[in-house]
């Protein structure tokens, strides 16, 4: 799976808390033998059994005093500057060198303490009780944090845990380490568990969840995963935070590779909600078009609503792209079926270098429109005098209202479609849509929104990019 920046992040915070956990005070150094004086103290956290304590504290002295030497030390430093080479590798070739590297630095450094790790393991078959499993396990994460050694960190951390020990008010965080830990390892299974253990304690914080949505795609649970990530999104906006954008691309990128095509448009469209950039906007009605097969009327009205909303004044190749879905939309099969819109729309693509004036497509289109926009034009007021009539069919009121709508008559038409709804046959979902494109080109943001909330089916996702349009989610004005 493709390790996003977050997750490279986590991974490096996560080195840096292990290595404080016991100077962070959060595990006792049991003691040889109580003073005479204190026999009568109660004993405050876990307690080693007296075969275990010698074991104990000659292995904590041999750990203390391995961490003093110069070959360790220099061996750490270089560990280090392995690790930070890698955090700084760009591209693929070299990240997989800088690894390498890091990894052969480790196996030095843990070359050198031979010695200590054998003592840890001599420890363990000393234990005789869930104290002595706990500081079994602190022993074990003490050499695993000295060493760098990932599985001597997991394996003590887990045994803290089971020992039953680990303070409540700490719990969450020792099943974070764990399942962090795990996930490195690849194994996502306990990696999910030890998580959800994680969130379950109280940690459910931001680094938690999206780990925990991690390790849920990566063990085959992509639904699941998008829940959890949903959970963190709905958290956020609830609080009248903004969500992180890594997490909403995570959302488009899983469910979208998971041929979650609905999924993976919702997502989208959240992530405009929230991150209105042009790369959004343009994504958003890309994905739309690849979940619904929208018809040339549909796609039409996303291509309107990238362009009110400013994505579409570039060059880049995904808008090059829209260029072309809209001119097609508004020529249409036969001839070209909204003129003054199909003018507007070329030339704008010229004029951002999105469209060619030489290709064939392009010129013949305008060519084409600009033969006919000054009769179609004029065309309009009979359109309305007869889409007014009280005997006006459906489909006499709705070419009126869309030709309207094309030349930007928002007012006109918004009152035909209102006309429309009242007409049998008609389709209240498409024509809501267009009801609350022309209320929201005349700023009318509350009725707009009021008619896309009636839209129903497919049409749904458009009427809400459209709603976002009316909210003034748009592309930022350099």
């Amino acid at each position: 799976m493709r390790r996003t920046k977050f997750l490279t992040r986590t991974a490096y915070a996560l080195a840096l808390s292990l290595a404080t956990v016991a100077a962070a005070g959060l595990v006792a150094v049991p003691a040889e033998a109580q003073k005479k004086d204190d026999k009568k103290a109660a004993p405050k956290g876990p307690q080693p059994t007296k075969g275990f304590i010698p074991a104990y504290n000659e292995t904590k002295t041999a750990l203390d005093a391995a961490a003093k030497r110069p070959d360790v030390i220099a061996a750490k430093a270089k560990v280090s500057e392995k690790d930070r080479a890698v955090r700084a590798a760009s591209g693929r070739t070299a990240r997989e060198a800088a690894r390498a590297q890091h990894e052969a630095a480790i196996a030095e450094l843990g070359a050198l303490l031979t010695a200590e790790k054998a003592k840890v393991e001599t420890a363990l078959t000393k234990i005789g009780s869930d104290g002595d499993k706990f500081f079994g396990g602190q022993l074990t994460l003490d050499y695993g944090n000295l060493a760098t050694d990932k599985v001597s960190q997991r394996r003590g951390i887990v045994a803290m845990i089971d020992s039953g020990h680990v303070p409540a008010e700490q719990l969450g965080r020792f099943n974070y380490f764990a399942g962090t830990l795990a996930y490195e390892a690849k194994d996502f299974v306990a990696a999910e568990t030890a998580l959800k253990a994680a969130v379950a304690a109280g940690s459910n914080s931001k680094e938690t969840l999206v780990m925990l949505a991690e390790a849920q795609n990566s063990g085959g649970r992509t639904t699941d995963a998008l829940g959890t990530l949903k959970s963190l999104v709905d958290n956020a906006a609830a609080a009248g935070q903004v969500p992180d954008l890594e997490w909403l691309e995570r959302g488009v990128v899983l469910s979208y590779q998971a041929k979650m095509l609905a999924e993976s448009t919702d997502w989208a469209i959240r992530r405009v909600e929230f991150h209105p950039s042009q790369a959004s906007w343009v994504a958003a009605g890309q994905l739309m078009r690849a979940a619904y097969d929208y018809n040339g009327g549909d796609s039409l009205d996303v291509s309107r609503a990238l362009d009110r909303a400013g994505a579409l004044n570039s060059s880049t190749q995904p808008v090059q792209r829209e260029y072309v879905e809209y001119l097609q939309a508004v020529v249409g099969k036969v001839g070209v079926l909204y003129p003054g819109e199909a003018v507007k729309v070329a030339n704008q693509g010229v004029k951002v270098t999105a469209l060619q004036a030489t290709d064939p497509f392009v010129r013949d289109a305008l060519a084409e429109a600009n033969r006919r926009v000054a009769a179609d034009r004029a065309s309009l007021p009979g359109l309305e005098r007869d889409a007014r009539a009280p005997a006006a069919q459906l489909r006499t009121v709705l070419i009126a209202a869309d030709t309207l709508l094309s030349y930007e008559q928002a007012d006109k038409a918004a009152e035909l479609y209102q006309i429309a709804l009242g007409k049998p046959g008609a389709d209240a979902s498409a024509i809501n849509l267009r009801l609350g494109i022309a209320l929201t080109k005349l700023g009318k943001a509350p009725e707009a929104e009021a008619a896309f909330g009636k839209v129903t089916g497919p049409r749904q996702s458009i009427a809400r990019l459209w709603t976002l349009v009316a909210k003034g989610k748009v592309v930022p004005t350099t």
